[in-house]
């Protein structure tokens, strides 16, 4: 079945003029696309791509119309030679939308992928936003809890604080009035050149200042930083200040160093030596004047040095059992010890210690207490206990004796049936003997007597008068000689008439005299001399009692005043209370006279003593 040509080529025209209406339509469509989101690369796209397809459309049928108007009249030879033409148009727009088609399809995955990208990247920023609005929140908590902070411009403007800030120093301006950082916090460093913006202006990294504030009529200490600070471009735009408040603080160093100048001044005046050492290795850290003064050690010279280095301790032994017992016990009080004096003898203290903890170092306070005057305070009264346990020993044997003796003769004189069986020569021999007993008697009373008051400090009482000091001395030989036949007295004074008168207490100077060549007769061996020597000075007389006995040792010598003393204690057959010397003193002493001893072992001993002529 053949068609009309004229229905084909209607229909053919038909179809070229929808086709071209469908292609504008579209790219007025995809226009309308563009013009409603213009930045959207796909849609961009579409409409080239719509644009191609139109032009190819176009193309295709004009070329059909051409084609088949020339048909119609007859002009095959016209389409023959232009048909060529139309076709390389038609393969050229095919092949340029073929590859756009190709490209198309690419740029719809790109696409999808940017708009999955775009939803993602909208949750990211709502995230990302709300992370930095935390953040925010984060960091203006963290801002307003922390220590007063603030921005100041380098026109000293201040630009921003936080509440601490604010709390310390408010601003009771609008917040729109800008008001300068003098007026905010005026302080002694405005307008000075240590004002510390100046010195950020100038290229400080970082200024540090301690300032004083008055706040609401209390004194409040601060450390102010200063840093500077930067826009985006780097350019110097102000500073940022940090107060810390270390008012605590400085209350707290204020106290502390009053609490050490106290323990300073505690540590100096304490009359007692005080020692500061390291407790590891002993090093001493300080001492005070008074172990200066005990030790003769410099406080220099002691420093950096231990016990041991300065040979403080005379018994080692002490040193390490005293340090055991510091570090069992933490402490110890009244610990006794010997101590090495460099030139001097040893020293007995009591050492309390304890061990203190002084930045974060263990270190040991030593309190050493002298008592070596106490120490032989207490020898002294234990060798005065024993010496009066002898006493009471003696003077009942002394006692005693003559005691005896006068009961005896008056048993004998006051019985009837032995007392007519003697003759009158035998009872005055009796009688002589009562006498010469109760006197000695009496002069054991008198010594016991002198000796108390000596020890309640009471000088001897003095009867004076002139006398003739050398007919004291010949009666006192004369009566020696008499009673003592086992030992030869010599008296030597001058034989020419000489100024023998002294005002002084005769009693007194018997009681010497006696006292003496007493102990020369115990003290000598039988049948030795006993000298007693007198010279004439130019302010009075001296006496020498000398004798040829047994001597005594520098340490007796020592010890020669003391009372109860005897220098020969074991010879219980020497009799005396050991009080004649002491008492001896005392009475020369009392007569503004002087009195010595001189003494060696196997060479006897002399007594010298001197009297003025005149007693004040």
């Amino acid at each position: 079945m053949n068609a009309p040509w004229s229905l084909v080529v209607f229909v053919d025209i038909l179809g070229s003029v929808l086709m071209l209406l469908v292609s504008w339509w579209c790219a007025l469509y995809a226009r309308q696309l563009i013009k409603n989101k213009p930045d959207d690369v796909f849609r961009n796209y579409i409409f080239l791509f719509t644009l191609a397809m139109l032009f190819f459309a176009v193309s295709r049928s004009f070329g059909h119309l051409v084609k088949q108007i020339l048909l119609l009249n007859g002009m095959e030879n016209i389409w023959a030679q232009v048909a060529p033409f139309s076709g390389a148009v038609n393969s050229a727009t095919f092949i340029v939308i073929f590859a756009l088609s190709l490209s198309f399809y690419r740029f719809q995955k790109v696409h999808s992928e940017i708009e999955h990208y775009k939803d993602n990247l909208e949750v990211m920023i709502k995230i990302r936003t709300e992370e930095l609005e935390n953040s925010k929140n984060t960091l203006e908590n963290i801002l307003n809890n922390s220590n007063p902070i603030n921005i100041t411009s380098i026109d000293f403007d201040l630009l921003q604080a936080n509440k601490a800030y604010y709390s310390l120093w408010p601003n009771d301006r609008n917040n729109a009035d800008i008001i300068k950082c003098y007026e905010s916090r005026p302080g002694d460093h405005c307008h000075t050149d240590d004002c510390p913006l100046k010195h950020i202006i100038e290229g400080s990294e970082e200024v540090v200042q301690e300032v004083s504030k008055n706040l609401n009529g209390e004194i409040k200490s601060f450390i102010v930083t200063a840093r500077p600070f930067h826009d985006v471009d780097g350019k110097l735009i102000g500073m940022v200040e940090s107060f810390q408040d270390i008012t605590e603080r400085k209350r707290a160093e204020k106290a502390m160093q009053d609490s050490e100048e106290r323990f300073r001044q505690i540590f100096e005046s304490n009359p007692d030596p005080v020692i500061l050492a390291r407790l590891q290795d002993g090093t001493i850290l300080d001492v005070n004047k008074a172990f200066e003064n005990a030790t003769g050690i410099t406080r220099v010279s002691a420093l950096g040095h231990n016990s041991e280095d300065l040979a403080l301790w005379a018994d080692q032994s002490q040193r390490e059992s005293f340090r055991e017992t510091l570090q069992t016990h933490g402490e110890v009080d009244n610990y006794e010890a010997s101590f090495q004096v460099p030139g001097g003898p040893n020293r007995t203290a009591l050492v309390s210690a304890r061990i203190l903890n002084l930045h974060d170092d263990s270190c040991i306070l030593l309190v050493i207490r002298d008592i070596t005057t106490e120490k032989e305070a207490e020898r002294v009264l234990i060798e005065m206990d024993q010496m009066k346990s002898e006493l009471i020993t003696t003077a009942a044997h002394e006692l005693n004796t003559p005691l005896s003796a006068i009961m005896g003769y008056t048993e004998l004189l006051l019985s009837p049936e032995i007392s007519r069986d003697l003759s009158k020569e035998q009872k005055l021999g009796f009688l002589h003997e009562i006498y010469d007993k109760g006197d000695a008697l009496s002069h054991i009373i008198d010594n016991l007597l002198d000796i108390g008051r000596i020890d309640c400090g009471q000088p001897a009482a003095l009867d004076l008068h002139e006398a003739d000091f050398l007919e004291i001395l010949s009666k006192t030989i004369a009566f020696f000689r008499l009673h003592d036949k086992e030992h030869t007295y010599t008296l030597d004074m001058p034989k020419e008439p000489v100024k023998s008168t002294l005002v002084i207490d005769r009693h007194r100077i018997n009681q010497v005299l006696e006292n003496l060549l007493s102990n020369a007769m115990k003290y000598s061996p039988k049948n030795t001399e006993i000298k007693l020597k007198s010279r004439l000075q130019q302010e009075g007389w001296e006496v020498r009692v000398m004798d040829q006995g047994i001597g005594m040792e520098q340490e007796q010598l020592d010890h020669i005043y003391d009372k109860f003393y005897r220098a020969d204690s074991s010879d219980t057959s020497i009799g005396g209370l050991g009080l004649g010397m002491s008492i001896a003193k005392q009475i020369i002493e009392s007569h503004n006279g002087e009195i010595r001893v001189e003494s060696a072992i196997g060479e006897g001993t002399t007594v010298i003593f001197n009297l003025p002529f005149v007693t004040s």
